[in-house]
């Protein structure tokens, strides 16, 4: 939106593109820290003419963009952009919305993508795209893995506390699926402190022989984990330098798909 200076009433009227410009940079002029604004301090930092300002504000609040407070004349947003983002976030789809993302990742990166979420102990792969190098080890749609020895079921308990992580897993099996799976709590737990650090999981042989997979999670509105993007490929291709590269690919990824499904909205709601 173009950052204009209105010269006032007495330069004609302004057109239909204008007037919808300047009703938006209204809108957005509404802050979270400062719910409640007057109409001359918005103009004012706007530069709009009082007169322009004011008839917009009339206008925004006739179709309930803008909520009136009587007792002291100052303006907040109203029921009809709650009712729009209210729109926008059930109409989200992460599948939808991820498979691009998941498919341009597998090009760039030449191994394969999945999308996983969790199920009880298990993380799920709910999407998966081939990568385009030769030899690819490739995860079948809805293949369960254990949360403990799967990358994607790491990062999808990233935001767990040591408590937590001891109360969800008092069940587990811990059956070994190689000689590289971690088959006690404790020594989960132990390492799983340089995961929380790093922000993203690994998985070095500890669910299938030969594979090694890195994992970033993807957030909701909220800020809550609600999926994990994970890249996976075979263990003489994926070095440790490679590890950290997908790696870093795989968070960027995650952190745009979060941005996609809303994650920050509920930080502009106040909710």
């Amino acid at each position: 939106m173009t950052n204009t200076v209105d010269d006032g009433p007495g330069t004609g009227r302004e057109s239909g593109t204008q007037a919808l410009d300047r009703a938006l940079r209204i809108l957005l002029a509404f802050p979270r820290e400062e719910p409640e604004r007057k109409v001359s301090d918005v103009s004012r930092e706007l530069g709009l003419h009082k007169s322009t300002a004011s008839r917009l504000f009339r206008a925004l609040t006739d179709a309930g963009f803008l909520q009136r407070n009587e007792e002291t004349g100052m303006y907040r947003l109203g029921v009809t952009v709650f009712d729009l983002g209210a729109r926008f976030l059930a109409g989200l789809d992460m599948h939808a919305i991820a498979r691009p993302l998941l498919r341009e990742l597998a090009e760039r990166e030449g191994e394969s993508v999945n999308l996983g979420i969790r199920d009880g102990l298990d993380a799920i792969s709910i999407d998966v795209v081939q990568g385009t190098r030769n030899v690819q080890l490739v995860s079948r749609l809805g293949r369960r893995i254990p949360l403990w020895c799967s990358a994607a079921g790491k990062a999808l308990l990233l935001d767990h506390g040591d408590a937590e992580i001891r109360a969800l897993l008092a069940g587990a099996p811990w059956t070994a699926l190689t000689s590289r799976t971690i088959t006690d709590i404790d020594t989960f737990i132990e390492r799983f402190g340089e995961v929380r650090e790093r922000g993203w999981a690994g998985n070095d042989e500890e669910s299938e022989e030969g594979l090694r997979v890195v994992a970033a999670p993807v957030r909701d509105r909220m800020g809550t984990i609600a999926a994990s993007i994970s890249v996976s490929g075979p263990i003489f291709r994926l070095d440790d330098a490679r590890m950290a590269e997908l790696a870093a690919a795989a968070v960027r990824t995650a952190d745009e798909l979060s941005r996609r499904i809303g994650h920050g909205v509920g930080e502009i709601w106040g909710s």
